[in-house]
């Protein structure tokens, strides 16, 4: 479905181009109807004949003689083989991925040392690939631009993932034999610019709190900071260290903070798990572990008054809490995500 306001021969009618023209136009078969540019510029006097087969070129051909490809039909088997590119790193296919690529292609990775040759980028997912562990990524948006001589290509794309979240991919492909290929990669993580100086904050960090190797305290996942609202909108909050010795310390704030609670969960000596609440900071009440779903944490103490139980539950990504007390009492539940505690600057240091 094109969407131009003038076709390429309407603009240059010799088929001599001297200009810039842009098309903008729908791919149907793409899933999210991805809009296309195709921008290209030649200089005046290059001939950029319009129909024919497709050519044999090299990179260093910079206005081919030969026929090209037309312009949409290009973009379309480029968006095509990017779209394929992804789907098979999810299928975990390492032939039809790595297929894709020029032999000379280069990769460059998130992070600032993965700048791999054809080879070493194959090198490094071949094991991913065959533990069936490939990477889901799949575009929202892209942009494709055909260089005139119609054997190069460069793409900006937005990218749903599982694994990094919101991304962006960009590159270059090149037509070789008739063929399109991709040249260079790079896949990198968008940051709001709201967010900057936290992301900046926390790559300056010397260390990371991390989850001591080998931890099976059924809590684990609760490490972290996690933030809800109740349903008169007041915040909820709670923060929770990593294991360490079989012991997880928190706290948990609400009522807009005139509510705090100190907040254990213990692996005792017998192996009971005990989660230890302290509201206000006073005597501390014990609920014992009762279920055995690692994605549903049930603690119950059936003498409390209330609450008598008290669950935590992982679902796509969240964690539903709820306390509840015997049948003629109320159940409180509200939703928590996963936040991070944005950095203040302290004083500025003072030397004697």
């Amino acid at each position: 479905m094109t969407r131009a306001k003038f076709t390429p021969e309407e603009a240059v009618p010799s088929g001599r181009s001297v200009g810039a023209r842009v098309i903008e136009f729908m791919i149907p078969p793409l899933r999210y109807g991805i809009v296309i540019s195709i921008g290209f510029l030649t200089a005046a006097g290059c001939e950029v004949p319009r129909t024919g087969a497709p050519p044999t070129v090299t990179p260093d051909r910079a206005c081919p003689s030969q026929a090209v490809i037309p312009e949409a039909q290009a973009a379309a088997a480029i968006a095509k083989l990017l779209d394929d590119w992804h789907q098979a790193a999810a299928a975990s296919d390492e032939a039809r991925y790595f297929a894709l690529m020029s032999a000379d292609s280069v990769f460059l990775g998130t992070d600032a040392t993965e700048r791999w040759s054809k080879d070493a980028f194959q090198a490094y997912a071949r094991p991913h690939f065959a533990a069936g562990k490939g990477w889901a990524m799949q575009a929202t948006k892209r942009n494709i631009v055909v260089e005139p001589a119609g054997h190069l290509a460069h793409f900006d794309e937005e990218l749903e993932t599982k694994g990094l979240g919101p991304a962006r991919g960009s590159g270059v492909l090149v037509l070789r034999d008739g063929v399109w290929k991709i040249l260079h990669y790079n896949l990198s993580i968008t940051v709001p610019n709201d967010r900057f100086g936290v992301v900046k904050e926390a790559l300056a960090w010397d260390k990371l709190l991390e989850v001591a190797d080998g931890s099976t305290h059924p809590a684990r996942a609760l490490a972290g900071s996690w933030v809800g609202a109740a349903k008169d909108g007041s915040a909820i909050e709670e923060h929770w260290t990593h294991d360490r010795a079989g012991t997880m310390v928190g706290m948990g704030r609400s009522q807009n903070g005139s509510f705090f609670e100190f907040l254990r969960i213990e692996t005792r000596k017998d192996g009971g798990v005990v989660y230890v609440a302290q509201p206000l900071g006073k005597k501390a009440v014990e609920f014992t572990l009762t279920s055995k779903d690692p994605a549903k944490l049930v603690f119950e103490n059936s003498k409390h008054d209330y609450p008598k139980r008290i669950t935590y539950a992982w679902a796509s990504g969240k964690l539903d809490v709820s306390i509840e007390g015997d049948a003629k009492q109320p159940k409180e539940s509200w939703t928590m995500t996963r936040t991070l505690v944005a950095p203040t600057k302290g004083p500025a240091a003072t030397t004697q």
